[in-house]
């Protein structure tokens, strides 16, 4: 497999754009049948960009179909900002992987925290209110943000409880 893995991106690749172009991304009867005549590998890699597109893109109902059929999703803080910014309707993944989201263990990354402010800011609207308060439930993005005092942004990503008890219980994350 290592000796194909620039083979597989590259199929991958092709196969993606081809279904972003042709409009097909969201059909995924139309995409597992593109897919058929893939060897698995190719399969399983797609099947996990899928899973990042449709994350990202807020596609619920795709992202639920996949998830049911076993495919496995690794969350990262990119996605939940891409996501956070991506939100247009009423199907949020951030409020379905809610917990995942609180428990979240990644590099918080300023640039992304200050994207998402900007979004907020400029897009303010019921529906992004319930996604920004699950993502300031997560200690490590409040805690990166009261760690960084050259954030511009980084009071409103400050969960003062939050932040109370990490102060009492993990002071290691205030550095």
């Amino acid at each position: 497999m290592k000796d194909r893995l620039h083979e597989i991106i590259a199929e991958i690749g092709v196969l993606h754009k081809e279904l972003l172009i042709s409009n097909e991304i969201n059909d995924l009867e139309k995409v597992n049948d593109k897919l058929s005549t893939y060897d698995d590998d190719v399969k399983e890699h797609y099947f996990g960009l899928l899973m990042q597109y449709y994350f990202q893109n807020n596609s619920l109902e795709n992202f639920k179909e996949l998830l049911l059929s076993g495919h496995k999703f690794d969350l990262r803080f990119e996605d939940i900002k891409e996501s956070f910014i991506h939100m247009k309707k009423e199907d949020s993944l951030i409020e379905f992987f809610e917990e995942q989201i609180v428990l979240l263990k990644d590099t918080v990354v300023d640039e992304y925290l200050i994207e998402m402010y900007e979004y907020y800011k400029n897009n303010q609207s019921l529906l992004l209110e319930e996604a920004l308060y699950i993502i300031k439930k997560n200690r490590y993005i409040c805690s990166h943000a009261y760690n960084n005092k050259e954030l511009y942004c980084r009071d409103f990503f400050i969960n003062e409880d939050l932040l109370e008890s990490l102060k009492r219980d993990l002071p290691y994350l205030l550095k």
